[in-house]
């Protein structure tokens, strides 16, 4: 099948390339957390409670955008693991404060490790200005698009049935 103009056209656009770079780069990310046990999900959670420290689960979720029965789900794996802790919050006894534990805090130390291995490795063709100027300009596209600075919008999911 011959390559049409159009198509040309469309495979040299901002949003395929986007595209194109973004699932390569979530794959990487995805199979890079993989190797110490994390989730992108679970990375996602760990990350935010370690700026924010507690939460409750809905104010996480809600943070996140994340429903609040996946929610549940995610912090029970992540307390099975050791990474968070769960305790009742003393405003409210009807919700649950979400803390990160000090082995999911030297975990998320270790992901941001790979994190920076991963950044290096998707800006090794690039000058440092030239890197800086692509962060500069991803972040006006993402600004643009309405995105929250740091909250990935994959986190969401469909509530679980």
């Amino acid at each position: 099948m011959p390559v049409t103009p159009k198509l040309i056209q469309y495979a040299e656009s901002a949003s395929f390339l986007f595209s194109q770079i973004g699932a390569q780069i979530a794959e990487l990310f995805g199979t890079e957390l993989s190797k110490i046990g994390v989730t992108p999900r679970g990375f996602g959670v760990m990350t935010n409670l370690q700026v924010s420290g507690s939460l409750t689960q809905q104010h996480l979720a809600d943070n996140l955008g994340i429903h609040r029965n996946n929610m549940v789900g995610l912090i029970d794996e992540l307390e099975a693991l050791g990474w968070v802790r769960r305790n009742r919050s003393s405003a409210d006894r009807r919700a649950f404060d979400i803390q990160l534990t000090r082995q999911g805090s030297e975990t998320v130390d270790r992901a941001l490790r790979l994190v920076a291995e991963l950044e290096r490795h998707v800006t090794e063709g690039l000058t440092r200005t030239e890197a800086d100027l692509l962060i500069q300009l991803l972040r006006t596209v993402a600004h643009s698009l309405d995105l929250a600075p740091g909250i990935h919008p994959h986190l969401k999911a469909a509530r679980r049935t």
